[in-house]
């Protein structure tokens, strides 16, 4: 036999200093969730816990369990591996185990298992080649669950189990082979089990187990000259007597008790005298009797009693309708475990002049009579008895033929039988169903007069009858499922966030959601394009009114839409390019119209926000560069008389133009490589030629002109632009060194080469140029090598190679960061991993930049500094953020509370004291997020 202990992988995280950094949602702005399901079912009450399965959208629909309380909610095991679900269903529910059958494994048949709650107490116990019936009792004594189940070698026989699977196993082979003995009728009288079985030597007879196969004897073989002859039936404990039904040849279809004994195992009614063939519809013990409906094949349907003697086995009623409790159209159920009202049963028949209503019997044919005419005539009342009731009180729903379907109450007497509140006036009826009892309390699901459906509470009275809870979307279910454990009702609803897990005790206030163990929330508002704007944030969503730009200070007060953005004016709300701020607060950025990109400015408000170059320019060959100068921006755009060009604009439709046809005619500068020097805009452009060049600009066209033409031949083509100790430097070649650093002032004179990091015309490949304090770090790489990392001063002495790294960029975005004097960036290991590194400028502090557990980080992808703080994501479906106050100790993954299952954040941008992003929350699908000040 495979056993299987199953584990459940638990992920404890180490709390996080206190840095004062919270992650929290700034506002929900599209409130429209689309939910996903967990699909809580299956409840069981195990203690005061309740166990069910649940779907959590990765491991598929497992074993869970809720003490009605989010730290209590929790997966008990991930029983089927790899990368299948469990589906556990409920086998046998009781004091101290769960005893349930799942699969344990891709396309493998439910086996059973069982669990005292925890994951270390959750065990596979049998194989799946064991098939189980529906056969099974708990002996609490002897802490054993007794079961039929079926293999190919045995056939059906007895099991038993203790919950372990060493303590799994057959009782006895009794009758040898794959026939089987065909162990069923399971029940308990003391502390023996009984059960019908057919050993193959006495035909069906009446036996009793210990436990062991040495205590596993027969009582009574009813026909002793039969093998053949049919097994009991029926089983049930009464007293101190079992029960039970059995054929024989003469006599046909009699009703049998026994004490345990062979002496004390007789026939105790003759059902049908002679041979004959009555049917049993149903039967129910209530307190030391058994009830029975049963046909005896003449009269039709009756309802019997009997008390496990001859004495005490009768007939109660005399009916003039022979399908009184069940036809073709209703089956009129005898109820379980339904109260006692002293010696009182309450039960529902159709009499025929009545109808379906409630009777009342006291175990005599005198005290078995109607109870009430709840609708007068032969119209019909009843529909349910709900179980469990109130002491003293039996809960039904009935109609008296004016109101509609409603919640009655009976304490087994005429008088004491009424409505208790009729919750949808007139005729339509409320429905009530699915009853539980909390705390003193009737509780149950009903519609009053709409669709969704609520859960209400009673004390019996029309006052104590109130709705307890308020769906916010959605409603429980019918079939209702859910179970009262540790004094409550955790049951599943739909409110808002799918099918999920909630729990009710018997008050409004006490009516809440457990916890959304399925957080797909396909709703949100989506939140792209984030850009900095003073020290507000301005950004792209989608919300009911369709997708708009928005701006937020941090709060949810703050978060405004600034105007709607209509796919008339833009094909989609994801900004391409850079953007840009000026001194005078106005936000430039690209924007994509009939597939062109456009140049837009906001100022923060509706009538500041529109697009400045109409049909008049677009940004050509899929150049996206931009850069603010003072109160001006500048940008590459294309208009059909003069191609790519610079242009400039004051962040009005009129101060929007082109600064200088650079290139004559229809040829392209095609501008690339801005940067802010000087109060003026340095860039690389192609004139004359397509020679490409270093340029500057004023935002005029006199002032728009050539720095100096570095390699007359061909074009230094300059790049990677950077200001550093107030100097511009930038890499170029002047068709002798190859590409080497260059350095200027802004002068023709004062623009020269700085440093050939190949001394000679081979040229360096540079990736990035950052300026760290006093010096820069150049990462590139030389002729023949991967890879590598110098630091300069500017000077050819003062440069050196500090480590032969890989170093990974992104074309769309930085992926470096300079914070507490070192530069933090992307390098890749030998496997092609991007793993953080940091250096200091030296190289001995340049390495890899390892967390508080020693560990390298992966996938590290934008970054913000906020004060003494610097945060970045991370490229992986998880924890989206990662903080470090500079140090290895001091560097983890953000965990916060709120957002404890966010996906990668794809954007990241600081602005004022906040640091934005957009994230995936459970409850609010991707939103819009924030760290920094509280909110």
């Amino acid at each position: 036999m495979r056993v299987r202990v199953a584990l459940s992988l638990l992920i404890l995280l180490a709390p996080a200093p206190a840095l004062g950094l919270e992650p929290y949602l700034v506002e929900d702005i599209n409130p429209v969730p689309y939910p996903a399901d967990s699909r809580p079912d299956s409840f069981v009450a195990l203690k005061s816990v309740a166990l069910f399965k649940a779907d959590d959208g990765e491991s598929g629909r497992e074993l869970w369990r809720s003490d009605g309380t989010v730290a209590g909610t929790w997966q008990v095991a991930d029983l089927c591996q790899p990368d299948c679900e469990g589906d556990p269903r409920p086998y046998a529910a009781t004091d101290r185990l769960y005893f349930f059958v799942a699969a344990g494994g891709p396309e493998e048949r439910p086996s059973l298992w069982a669990t005292d709650g925890t994951t270390a107490g959750t065990f596979q116990l049998t194989d799946p080649s064991l098939g189980l019936t529906g056969e099974r009792v708990w002996m609490p004594a002897q802490g054993v669950l007794y079961f039929a189940a079926q293999d190919e070698a045995h056939g059906w026989e007895l099991w038993r189990s203790d919950g372990t699977p060493g303590g799994t196993h057959p009782v006895t082979d009794l009758r040898p082979g794959p026939q089987g003995s065909q162990a069923q009728a399971l029940t308990v009288l003391r502390d023996r089990l009984y059960f019908s079985a057919d050993d193959g030597n006495s035909g069906g007879a009446l036996w009793k187990t210990d436990g062991t196969a040495a205590g596993t004897l027969l009582v009574n073989d009813p026909v002793p000259d039969s093998r053949t002859n049919p097994q009991p039936n029926s089983l049930r404990t009464v007293g101190n007597h079992i029960v039970f039904l059995t054929a024989t040849p003469s006599r046909g279809q009699e009703l049998w008790a026994s004490d345990g004994t062979a002496p004390g195992t007789q026939a105790i009614s003759d059902i049908v005298p002679g041979p004959g063939s009555p049917y049993l519809w149903d039967l129910s013990v209530v307190g030391n009797r058994l009830y029975l409906v049963i046909d005896d094949g003449r009269k039709g349907q009756e309802l019997w009693v009997t008390d496990g003697t001859a004495k005490g086995t009768r007939v109660l009623t005399n009916l003039r309708r022979s399908e009184a409790f069940f036809s073709d159209v209703a089956y009129r159920y005898l109820p379980r475990n339904g109260p006692v009202f002293g010696n009182r049963f309450v039960f529902v028949v159709h009499d025929g002049p009545h109808g379906v209503e409630p009777w009342v019997t006291d175990g005599t044919p005198k005290g078995t009579r109607l109870l009430k005419d709840v609708c007068p005539g032969v119209c019909s009342s009843v529909g349910y008895f709900f179980t469990p009731s109130l002491p003293g009180r039996l809960f039904l729903t009935a109609t008296n033929g004016t109101i509609g379907d409603e919640l009655w109450v009976t304490d087994g007497t005429a008088a004491g039988t009424r409505l208790v509140r009729d919750l949808c006036p007139g005729t339509c009826g409320s429905g009530p169903y699915a009853p539980f009892v909390v705390k003193g309390r009737f509780l149950f699901a009903t519609s009053v007069g709409a669709a969704k459906y609520e859960l209400w509470a009673t004390d019996g009275t029309a006052s104590g009858t109130v709705q307890i809870s308020d769906f916010p979307e959605g409603n429980v279910w019918n079939p209702f499922r859910g179970v009262v454990a540790g004094g409550q009702l955790l049951f599943a609803a739909s409110g808002g966030e799918g099918d999920e897990l909630w729990r009710a005790d018997g008050t409004l206030a006490g009516t809440r959601s457990v916890r959304d163990i399925n957080g797909s929330d396909l709703g949100g508002s989506n939140p792209t394009g984030l850009m900095a704007l003073g020290n507000e944030m301005v950004f792209f969503a989608r919300e009911g009114a369709g997708p708009a730009l928005w701006k937020s200070d941090g709060t949810g007060p703050g978060t405004v839409r600034i105007k709607a953005m209509p796919s008339s004016e833009v094909d989609s709300i994801y900004p391409e390019g850079d953007s840009a701020e000026t001194e005078n607060h106005r936000l430039f950025f690209f924007l994509r119209k009939q597939g062109i990109l456009m140049p837009w400015r906001t100022d923060g408000t509706e009538a500041g926000t529109y697009s400045l170059t109409g049909e008049g320019a677009r940004v050509c060959c899929g150049s996206s560069k931009m850069a603010a100068v003072g109160n001006r921006v500048f940008f590459s755009a294309f208009d059909e008389e003069h191609g790519a060009e610079l242009w400039t604009s004051d962040g009005t439709v009129a101060g929007t133009e082109m600064v200088r046809d650079i290139a004559p005619g229809y040829s392209h500068s095609s501008p690339q490589a801005f940067a802010a020097f000087q109060g003026k805009l340095y860039f690389s452009a192609e004139g004359e030629f397509d020679r490409r060049e270093l340029w500057r600009s004023d935002g005029t066209e006199a002032g728009t002109v050539r720095v100096k033409d570095i390699d007359p031949s061909y074009g230094s083509d300059p790049s990677l632009l950077t200001v550093h100790a107030n100097r511009l430097w930038f890499f170029a070649n002047d068709g002798e060194h190859g590409v080497a650093l260059w350095t200027s002032d802004g002068t023709e004179g004062g623009t020269k080469l700085a440093v050939d990091l190949t001394s000679g015309s081979d040229s360096f490949y540079p990736t990035f140029l950052v300026s760290l304090g006093d010096r820069m770090i150049i990462a590139g790489s030389l002729p023949g090598s991967d890879g590598g990392l110098w630091v300069t001063d500017g000077t050819p002495q003062g440069t050196r190679q500090i480590s032969e790294t890989r170093v990974r960029v992104s074309p769309t975005y930085e992926r470096n960061a300079v914070f507490q004097g070192r530069l933090f960036f992307i390098g890749l290991d030998s496997q092609f991993q991007e793993v953080l590194w940091s250096t200091d400028g030296t190289e001995a502090g340049t390495g890899p930049f390892l967390d508080r557990d020693g560990l390298e980080i992966l996938g590290a992808g934008r970054f913000a500094v906020l004060g003494n703080r610097m945060l970045w994501t991370v490229e992986d479906f998880g924890v989206p953020l990662w903080q470090s106050d500079g140090t290895s100790a001091g560097t983890f993954r953000l965990v916060p509370r709120t957002v404890p299952d966010s996906n990668y954040a794809k954007e990241l941008i600081r602005t004022g004291s906040r640091v934005f992003f957009p994230a995936y929350d459970r409850n609010s699908g991707i939103e819009l997020w924030a760290v920094g000040a509280e909110p």
